[in-house]
């Protein structure tokens, strides 16, 4: 692909551009704006970064099938992607490393998570994730394992926003909450790998009930991603020891975090209300 030939050219993405000969000068002139605009480019049409770049849509265009890409919206979005993951520190443990030099490798790594995990979010979904979550009776949770800790985290938070919470994390209470939740709950599926048997198995029996689904994993292409209304995607892309695990728990918990904020800042007053009430109460 285009990109990787233009990073091994230069050994860095500016020089790769500035050394590349399938790119003409006012393609060159738009590389390097996208790179330096990374935060507005996925919000662009076409028309709008031709104008800024002193361009047209037709050599926007052209520069998008060069890349690999039948259309601008395509290439936008994935090469943004590619070009921020590029720009993040990578996060290696060595087996000498000081308790100092844990301590930033692991603010790094939570850093790059939550970084790729915003960038993995489409707004529009996300918009419609938070209106079915706030018009919702209640929320199902099915997990299994870690994911079922993680899942727990999540209705602790999400105790203010005044919904019923399940989680479910025995597979034979799993089938039967597949069966019997009423349509008036949204199903959350969180899992690691996208294709184990029974948590598939749940969401095509959700799936055929016409109930609405979330499925939080890695795998936004998988299987999964066929049962359910939606998908989001969340990290697990380290392998080195057990920072998989890690890196999803971040992840998965970030995206817990933001359905908490955003359904917290639409039902503002009655969340305010609750958690007074609770520390009342509680103490």
């Amino acid at each position: 692909m285009l990109l990787d030939e233009l990073i091994e050219s230069g050994g860095n993405l500016q020089e790769g551009i500035e050394l590349n000969t399938k790119l003409s000068d006012a393609e060159k002139s738009i590389c390097q704006y996208i790179i330096e605009h990374l935060d507005q480019v996925p919000y662009m049409s076409s028309r709008e970064l031709a104008r800024l770049t002193y361009s047209n849509p037709t050599s926007i265009l052209r520069l998008s099938r060069k890349f690999g890409y039948a259309n601008f919206n395509d290439f936008k979005f994935d090469i943004v992607l590619k070009l921020r993951d590029m720009h993040m520190p990578k996060v290696e443990l060595d087996k000498n490393d000081s308790g100092l030099e844990c301590i930033n490798k692991t603010a790094q790594l939570y850093d790059n998570v939550i970084a790729r995990t915003k960038n993995n979010i489409l707004l529009a979904q996300y918009d419609e994730i938070i209106d079915v979550l706030n018009k919702c009776e209640a929320i199902d949770i099915i997990a299994t394992d870690m994911n079922a800790d993680i899942a727990h985290y999540a209705q602790h938070i999400l105790m203010p926003i005044g919904k019923p919470i399940h989680v479910y994390e025995n597979q034979d209470l799993q089938v039967h909450a597949s069966l019997n939740v009423p349509s008036t709950h949204v199903v959350i599926l969180v899992t690691k790998t996208g294709f184990k048997r029974h948590i598939l198995d749940n969401a095509r029996i959700l799936c055929r009930r016409g109930i609405t689904t979330i499925a939080i994993t890695p795998d936004d292409k998988g299987p999964i991603s066929k049962c359910v209304t939606y998908t989001i995607k969340a990290e697990s892309n380290e392998t080195l020891m057990k920072l998989r695990d890690v890196i999803f728990s971040i992840s998965t918990k970030f995206i817990f975090d933001l359905f908490f904020t955003s359904l917290c800042a639409i039902n503002y007053e009655n969340t305010l209300n609750s958690d007074e009430f609770y520390n009342k109460t509680v103490g």
